[in-house]
């Protein structure tokens, strides 16, 4: 069912330049791709495995769409992955990086660098899409496969409105630190050495307070209430020690450039990682409701008005109460809020006859301007607030799916370009999953 719904004449003009059109042609690309994408669905580890049952199995060659003798090779396959992925991957010489030993606990790792996020902004403010990745095609191939097939289903729910949560995982390479000597050095030395994956970085895992070798993959997902699915819809790979706010911005950049057309992000939602001034700057800019949760709590005072808001960004009255929010004013980016004895949120108030002038009560005008980190579009106390965010948990399903369901991690895998091009299978067959499930596709149609 699966191959089913499986149509590769979406990326046929993506397949073609990667051939030569010289010399004997290369016609297995198809049956290459429908090799790999049921492989990831039987979780093969190994290719050799992999190709000893397909092999032995006339369904699956039939699936693939080959006899068993015309069954494309194991070199075959490793080729098709290598011109996937655009970029060299060659073994480069580097010294040997100690694992750190300063513990983070539930903190993620900060910024390297101070203002990287602020300076990606306004990167991205002036027109940059950070289009210039390895895994640029590899996306182009899961958009066309999987992404638009399920929005066109509906599965997605509305793009014209889409819920995006984004968020870090940590993906371990199998690979040796420690690296091969190439020099005649007795003993240790500080001489570059040869890695087997030479990208990998140690990264520190806020989750189980460990440090982990490999890479950090970021997704951006969405949530589909009314069928209760979750969905990837962009992905890629970054170091290991590298946040989560550094690599929003460049993802949910490209993510717009791609998509622009047929999704529009109305919400990001993310965690505290991703709580700084620069992306609720770029989420006005792009007209996206930011639902982030704070890395800091406590009361801040906001000037000019001299306010001083709670922890859910609600200005304090003279009682020490938080004011009502009532509406917020598009055309002027300001919140009204009320004072919480008119609107009957407390029954007494000594100050009642020096602050409320009018039957209305005293109001309060809060301009998002003076500070988008608190004073949100989507007030941080509100009921719709908190309904909002708690989607935020698809982005840890679809990470769970596509490193424990499909095992991304199980097999000893290594190096950044075969472990981006699985867990991309991975996340084809996610979206394959829920077209079958909510599609019309079924076994009765499939025999017809």
């Amino acid at each position: 069912m699966k191959m089913y719904c499986l149509n590769l004449d979406l990326v046929r003009d993506d397949f073609l330049p990667l051939f030569s059109s010289t010399g004997k042609p290369s016609n297995q690309q198809p049956e290459i791709f429908r090799s790999f994408i049921l492989m990831s669905h039987f979780k093969y580890a190994s290719l050799e495995d992999w190709i000893a049952y397909a092999k032995s199995s006339e369904m699956i060659c039939f699936l693939v769409g080959v006899t068993p003798d015309r069954f494309p090779g194991e070199s075959t396959h490793r080729d098709f992955i290598s011109r996937l992925w655009q970029a060299d991957n060659s073994n480069h010489l580097r010294v040997v990086k100690k694992k750190p030993k300063t513990k983070h606990g539930k903190e993620k790792l900060p910024p390297k660098r101070p203002g990287v996020i602020k300076y990606l902004v306004g990167k991205a403010l002036s027109g940059e899409v950070f289009k210039q990745i390895p895994e640029r095609l590899l996306q182009a191939v899961f958009t066309k496969t999987a992404l638009i097939p399920s929005a066109a289903m509906g599965l997605l729910g509305d793009t014209n409105k889409l819920i995006v949560s984004g968020d870090g995982t940590c993906v371990t390479s199998h690979a040796s630190f420690y690296g091969a000597k190439t020099c005649d050095c007795e003993g240790s030395c500080s001489c570059p050495r040869k890695f087997s994956d030479p990208f990998a970085k140690w990264g520190w895992d806020s989750r189980n307070e460990i440090w982990f070798f490999g890479y950090t993959a970021y997704l951006l997902s969405v949530h589909n209430p009314a069928l209760k699915l979750d969905l990837p819809i962009y992905m890629k790979f970054v170091e290991a020690s590298r946040n989560d706010g550094v690599t929003l911005i460049t993802a949910l950049a490209h993510a717009r450039y791609l998509y622009d057309g047929f999704i529009s992000f109305d919400s990001l939602l993310a965690d505290a990682a991703h709580d700084n001034y620069p992306t609720y700057t770029l989420c006005k800019q792009w007209n996206i409701k930011p639902f982030i949760d704070l890395n800091k709590h406590g009361a801040v005072t906001v000037e000019p008005q001299s306010l001083t808001l709670s922890k859910n960004g609600a200005p304090i009255c003279a009682d020490g109460h938080e004011m009502l929010n009532w509406g917020f004013d598009a055309k002027k980016y300001r919140i009204k809020y009320r004072c919480p004895l008119v609107t009957g949120k407390v029954k007494y108030c000594p100050y009642s006859t020096n602050c409320n002038k009018t039957l209305y009560g005293k109001i309060v005008y809060v301009k998002l301007a003076e500070n988008l980190r608190l004073l949100t579009p989507v007030p941080r106390n509100s009921d719709e607030w908190r309904q909002t965010y708690n989607q935020r948990s698809a982005a840890e399903r679809v990470n769970n799916r596509i490193l424990t369901d499909y095992q991304l991690e199980h097999p000893k895998r290594y190096g950044k370009k075969k472990i981006a091009f699985f867990a991309f299978m991975n996340a084809i067959n996610i979206h394959l999953d829920a077209q079958i499930k909510f599609g019309d596709a079924s076994a009765e149609t499939l025999l017809a």
